[in-house]
């Protein structure tokens, strides 16, 4: 047990083996693998479920209740949330506005997630006040933050 113990601790050097990030990382995935490995030689056998005659299959999709978007609105939706993030990454390496560029990724950023809380969360087919409590909920805290840093002395330009 000491030599174990030796051999974690000095072997790489003078670090030892807890102070390199790469053998930290690899030790939580080398023990997923050896727990794959006790997975793959259970006796335990996982199946998927069979069909059973007399339990009816579904044949089709049912259509989206009134009122609700279908897969293309939300595809739509997920395109203009990467497009926004693109815009964001060429916003970062833009040299001329890296004086407002906090700014900038703040106003998108609250953008991209108003789109997730009123179409993923579905806050847009609910009370319309809910979204107003939800999204007014960002403002504050943007209102929030924006008080702490001109107390600290520091802007956001």
């Amino acid at each position: 047990m000491l030599t174990l113990a030796t051999w974690l601790l000095a072997t790489p050097g003078p670090k030892g083996v807890f102070e390199n990030p790469a053998y930290l990382l690899g030790l939580p995935l080398l023990a997923l693998g050896a727990l794959g490995v006790l997975i793959a030689l259970s006796p335990v056998e996982i199946r998927w479920p069979q069909w059973q005659p007399g339990v009816p299959e579904v044949e089709e999709l049912l259509p989206p209740p009134e009122g609700h978007p279908t897969a293309e609105v939300y595809v739509r939706v997920g395109l203009i949330l990467a497009a926004v993030t693109a815009l964001e990454v060429v916003v970062y390496y833009i040299e001329a506005l890296s004086g407002a560029l906090l700014a900038i990724l703040l106003v998108l950023s609250a953008g991209k997630f108003a789109l997730v809380a009123l179409w993923f969360m579905h806050l847009r087919f609910d009370n319309r006040l809910l979204s107003i409590f939800f999204t007014g909920g960002l403002l504050l805290v943007a209102a929030l933050f924006m008080v702490v840093l001109a107390s600290l002395g520091a802007s956001l330009v």
